[in-house]
């Protein structure tokens, strides 16, 4: 059977943060109540599950990874996931030791919830703690502290999680460097199986946006700085207020470069592997050739719903705003809240929720090969893209990989293709150098 990877997406949360364009609601933003709108909406996703599972390219599918986004998936009743999670088992094949990830907000769940996920099959969690310094936690517009994210990690492993990811954030308007690898430290000192360090971007329709738009740099970073979000709300309405940012600006480019070059070192000292651009796992690596390659160990705590995305694996999109890649056709569904809820009661719900099909012809599916792969420490191997496309890499992409070995930001070895540093650091700059078209 093939590999599937399903996303499920919980759109609910406690409170917008003054920097956050994701597909979330505040319990403020219904106006017939929080509980009515997620009974409706959780009723929805099991028939969206018992619909899909019907669909003839999903038959033949194993399930190897779920995973639980938003939003904040923790603000929804424990019970209401354990239901998802049911219904999957009954409608896919869904493997025994199958990765099951859940996004997880300190501050947003409690020691009882946690244990009531992990007896419902969780086994993978996800902490945005984003930051270990108060004064960051309240600038981002966080409702949880410092504090707040080491209770929520101990009563997790209390729990029975053994499997826990971290998310930290950088280049935070008057972030130094110092107290980047103060929040790395601090949670290198938890002992996280992985870890996942991003960069802040400005996104329109937030509060960030509109304090902070004029600093960015185009490039800034080499990375995107504007992303268009049908999800993004003009103004102010129903999102924070920024809290006083004392004169605060956004770390300029070399700056932003050399606080994460720091950042990475000190977490590949103490034994976390960057395995892709902004991902480290605390052993799959132990004695992988920092340069990129070597041999994936017996315990691997990459995130596998992730490394499908990476490698152009198939998964299915479930919930509001989801996108699927089935039998290389893409589509999303829609993500405009009472247009899922109410496709529903109509004839053709599936129909009626998706959006956006595209089949993806041979170029683009080259394209994204080239570019996910990219993002992995150990890049792309050469004779997979000759399984996948009946051609040799060269013959398409020569010119290209010339060119950008000759500039420093590639390198081939081994059969593989694969950033250096240099390359990283302008991974879009070397990505775009693939399209084809």
């Amino acid at each position: 059977m093939q590999p599937l990877a399903v996303y499920v997406h919980i759109p609910f949360c406690a409170k917008k943060c003054a920097y956050c364009d994701f597909l979330s609601f505040p319990p403020d933003a219904f106006a017939e109540g929080k509980e009515t709108v997620q009974r409706r909406y959780f009723d929805a996703l099991l028939r969206e599950i018992d619909l899909a599972a019907g669909e003839m390219p999903l038959r033949e599918r194993a399930v190897q990874s779920i995973y639980f986004g938003g939003g904040t998936p923790t603000y929804a009743d424990s019970r209401d996931i354990k239901a998802v999670l049911q219904r999957l088992r009954q409608r896919f094949f869904v493997l025994p030791d199958a990765e099951i990830s859940l996004e997880c907000n300190p501050g947003a769940t409690t020691a009882e919830e946690l244990g009531a996920l992990r007896d419902a099959g969780v086994n993978r969690l996800s902490i945005g703690a984003q930051s270990f310094l108060d004064e960051e936690l309240r600038l981002l517009g966080r409702i949880h502290s410092a504090e707040d994210a080491r209770e929520c990690f101990a009563a997790a492993r209390d729990a029975g999680f053994s499997n826990i990811s971290l998310d930290l954030m950088a280049a935070l308007p008057g972030q130094t460097q110092d107290a980047l690898l103060f929040n790395v430290k601090s949670a290198m000192s938890l002992a996280p199986e992985h870890l996942s360090l991003y960069s802040l971007i400005i996104e329109p329709g937030t509060p960030f946006f509109e304090r902070y738009a004029g600093e960015v740099q185009d490039p800034h970073f080499d990375r995107p700085v504007y992303r268009t979000s049908d999800n993004a709300t003009a103004g102010k309405d129903g999102l924070p207020e920024v809290g006083d940012d004392d004169g605060r600006h956004l770390p300029g480019e070399e700056e932003e470069r050399a606080m994460l070059h720091a950042a990475w070192s000190v977490l590949e000292e103490n034994g976390y592997f960057r395995y892709e651009i902004s991902n480290f796992t605390r052993t799959a690596a132990a004695g992988m050739d920092a340069g990129a390659c070597g041999k994936r160990q017996a315990q691997d705590y990459r995130c596998r719903q992730n490394l499908v995305y990476w490698e152009r694996g198939e998964y299915l999109g479930l919930g509001l705003g989801s996108a699927s890649l089935i039998a290389e056709t893409r589509f999303s569904n829609t993500r405009k809240l009472y247009a899922y809820l109410e496709a529903f009661v109509t004839d053709d719900p599936l129909r009626a929720i998706r959006e956006d099909t595209e089949h993806l012809g041979e170029a683009s599916r080259m394209e994204e090969f080239m570019f996910l792969g990219l993002r992995l420490r150990e890049g792309v191997e050469e004779s997979r893209f000759a399984d996948a496309f009946s051609v040799r890499i060269d013959e398409v992409y020569g010119e290209t990989l010339d060119r950008l070995a000759a500039s420093g930001l590639l390198l081939r070895r081994d059969g593989r293709v694969f950033l250096t540093n240099t390359g990283t650091d302008l991974a879009n700059t070397a990505m775009a150098e693939f399209l084809l078209s």
